[in-house]
């Protein structure tokens, strides 16, 4: 299983930098924030409901402050949809889009076995039942998206 499938299925959290759109160039600008330990304990309990960072979720939330936008984390206003959750989702449309794309290259050799032989591979039934399982389970993403949206 690769590193997006294992991502995908939750069993290895958000690759580092899934948590915050970054920039390129840097962004060069840098302020310090202090807390005490309540107030740094409530940041980062926050941080993680969102799916950010500690710094992340600071950055995002003076920003939201300062612009009258939603809230830290949020990236579809009003939907309380958060970056992690959509890097998630994209995360699993990438692992679907993988399963595809090798079932159709498992799919395009069984007809040139077939243009050449006559026969059908042995194995095309299961490349088939992979195919729809794929199918499914894009399906199953897009009808989530879908529901998450209304």
């Amino acid at each position: 299983m690769d590193t997006r499938t294992r991502a995908a299925t939750g069993d290895t959290p958000s690759p580092r930098g899934a948590d915050r759109r970054h920039q390129f160039p840097g962004r060069r600008q840098r302020i310090n924030l202090r807390l005490d330990d309540t107030e740094h304990g409530d940041v980062v309990a926050a941080a993680s409901r969102a799916g950010l960072t500690p710094t992340g979720f600071c950055a995002d939330a003076a920003l939201a402050a300062a612009r009258g936008n939603t809230a830290p984390g949020s990236l579809i206003a009003g939907t309380g949809v958060t970056r992690a959750e959509l890097a998630t989702l994209q995360r699993e449309l990438f692992a679907a889009r993988t399963a595809i794309t090798r079932t159709g290259t498992n799919l395009n050799q069984a007809t040139a076995a077939l243009n050449a032989t006559g026969e059908a591979p042995v194995w095309l039934d299961h490349a088939v039942r992979r195919c729809v399982q794929a199918l499914d389970k894009l399906d199953a993403l897009v009808a989530d998206i879908d529901r998450r949206l209304h």
